[in-house]
């Protein structure tokens, strides 16, 4: 066993004071696999600190956790949440990182369902709802009533890609006219 009699040299050249210091910090010098790392670092599930300890009652714990999350509750600072206001331009911000996830999606009906929140909330630079259309292979009418169930979902008034409340009544009117 080469290993083990180099680490048993190793041992012997050391002085009885580092000896010591190593014994005192958990270093076995009877086990050429021990690392020397102090037991209260070490991480150990069910190996029993003496040698009466059952092993199925020990749980093991990581000393440094049980530090590090001491130490989190102690300087954990709270912070009250202020009432901030958000101005318009703030909130379509926010709400166009977030719908960028969406639009990112490999699938064509997640971005056109995206592409429909954007236009229910009246951000610029859309696509019209003819163009969409087109390009999803449905009628205007699918995308408008798309967006008028996201716009009605969100309780918001109608965006500038809309008609007005008062435009959709005498249309659906003006429909039911035609229908009989």
């Amino acid at each position: 066993m080469p290993i083990y009699d180099e680490y048993q040299r190793f041992w012997k050249r050391l002085s009885k004071a580092e000896r010591s210091a190593l014994e005192a910090t958990g270093f076995n010098h009877r086990n050429p696999d021990d690392a020397g790392v102090p037991h209260a670092h070490r991480y150990f599930g069910g190996e029993p600190v003496s040698d009466h300890e059952d092993e199925s009652k020990s749980e093991g714990y990581d000393i440094n956790q049980l530090q590090a999350v001491q130490w989190q509750m102690r300087e954990r600072t709270y912070t009250e949440m202020s009432d901030r206001m958000f101005s318009q331009e703030m909130v379509l911000d926010i709400l166009r990182k977030v719908i960028a996830v969406i639009d990112m999606s490999t699938h064509a009906e997640v971005r056109l369902h995206g592409t429909c929140i954007k236009l229910a909330l009246g951000m610029p630079d859309q696509p019209t709802m003819t163009a969409l259309a087109v390009q999803h292979r449905l009628t205007r009418a699918a995308i408008s009533a798309r967006v008028k169930t996201i716009q009605r979902n969100l309780n918001l008034p109608p965006s500038l890609y809309m008609k007005s409340e008062a435009a959709c009544k005498k249309l659906s009117v003006a429909r039911r006219k035609k229908l009989r």
